[in-house]
């Protein structure tokens, strides 16, 4: 946060929050969510899930070679604890493009596993249908979600799919990357975008078992980034994490740090009545 405040008085950029604040509003309204006890309703953001979406969209760069300001970021690494909702968070974001995104798009999303990919892309099917029931506008098929109205389309792409390159990608979800052995699947997205003006690559994980994975290494690479270490002004590092293991053990307080929900329900009381019991 102090480095992107920081950034606000960087005359290389601009913020501009009213394409975001559309973005908020439209997620606030009318991406209903899917399960109990929020069936039917539409989504409440929390600040930090505002804070994030605000700054992912509002930073812009200027550039020389299209002679107008761009969106900066184009990497983003959110890295949050289970049941944070970040899966129905970035459902919302995907569904705000199906809706009011610029005609011709492809999104993808993406995972080491064919199922978890799905998770994240039958949400995105269950916002769509709340609100286009009768498929007048979107339809969806065995391979992808469309905007019929304006050619936006939103597919899936696993360790299992074939020919990953040769896409034609606009933005990329890369949900629970902490699975990926290696780099196969978000090189390969990396790659279909690379023509592109406005890439956007969301890679959105908790943390993992495998070591000298894809995400140790883009966990390395975004420390750096957070320290100065190594300049990337397109790169946003978003991470929730605890400062150590030992705080976990002795300080309650302190699991907010990797759970900001957690401030906002009742998930903390059972999660420290299950540790009392263990």
């Amino acid at each position: 946060m102090k480095k992107l405040i920081k950034d606000l008085k960087d005359p290389q950029y601009k913020y501009d929050t009213e394409y975001a604040h559309l973005r908020i509003e439209f997620m606030e309204n009318l991406c209903l969510q899917s399960k109990k006890p929020f069936y039917n309703k539409p989504m409440e953001l929390l600040l930090w899930e505002k804070a994030f979406i605000e700054t992912v969209y509002s930073f812009k760069v200027y550039d020389e070679d299209l002679k107008r300001w761009v969106r900066r970021f184009k990497n983003v690494l959110l890295l949050i604890a289970r049941k944070n909702g970040k899966t129905t968070l970035m459902a919302a974001d995907a569904h705000t493009d199906l809706r009011i995104g610029e005609g011709g798009t492809d999104i993808v999303c993406a995972s080491n596993d064919d199922k978890q990919a799905s998770l994240l892309w039958n949400e995105i099917d269950n916002m769509r249908k709340a609100i286009d029931p009768h498929s007048k506008i979107t339809h969806r098929n065995m391979s992808e979600i469309c905007n019929t109205k304006k050619n936006i389309k939103i597919f899936k792409m696993s360790s299992k799919t074939q020919n990953k390159d040769g896409r034609n990608i606009d933005k990329m979800y890369m949900d629970e990357s902490h699975d990926a052995p290696n780099d196969e699947i978000a090189e390969a997205g990396q790659k279909s975008m690379s023509t592109k003006e406005e890439p956007l690559f969301i890679n959105l994980t908790t943390e993992g078992f495998i070591n000298d994975g894809y995400l140790d290494n883009e966990l390395k690479h975004a420390r750096e980034v957070l320290f100065d270490e190594q300049p990337d002004i397109h790169y946003l590092p978003w991470l929730y994490t605890q400062d150590s293991e030992e705080e976990v053990w002795q300080n309650e307080e302190s699991w907010y740090k990797s759970n900001p929900r957690f401030r906002n329900s009742k998930e903390m009381e059972f999660f420290t009545r299950r540790d009392r019991n263990i």
